[in-house]
């Protein structure tokens, strides 16, 4: 029950200006990644970037560890055997 009280723990400091620079260090990366998965996947360029922004809405709401990484890495090999 306390990590769930955690979760919405709202006293904690946050570096605005450090967060913002790293959401769109990964929101940068993220765009030629989307793209190219999509055309190689067999779909429209466009569906690769709405893919990018809800799983990236997912893993902010959801994720939560350091050392998370959340992308699409892991299709690449699906897509590339299948």
């Amino acid at each position: 029950m306390n990590k769930i009280l955690q979760f919405f723990n709202l006293d904690q400091k946050i570096n605005w200006r450090i967060e913002i620079l790293a959401g769109l260090t990964v929101a940068m990366t993220m765009i030629p990644e989307s793209l190219s998965f999509a055309i190689l996947a067999g779909f429209p360029p466009l569906s690769g970037l709405y893919a990018a922004f809800i799983a990236g809405l997912v893993a902010a709401m959801f994720g939560g560890r350091p050392g998370l990484i959340s992308g699409g890495a892991g299709a690449t090999v699906v897509t590339l055997i299948g």
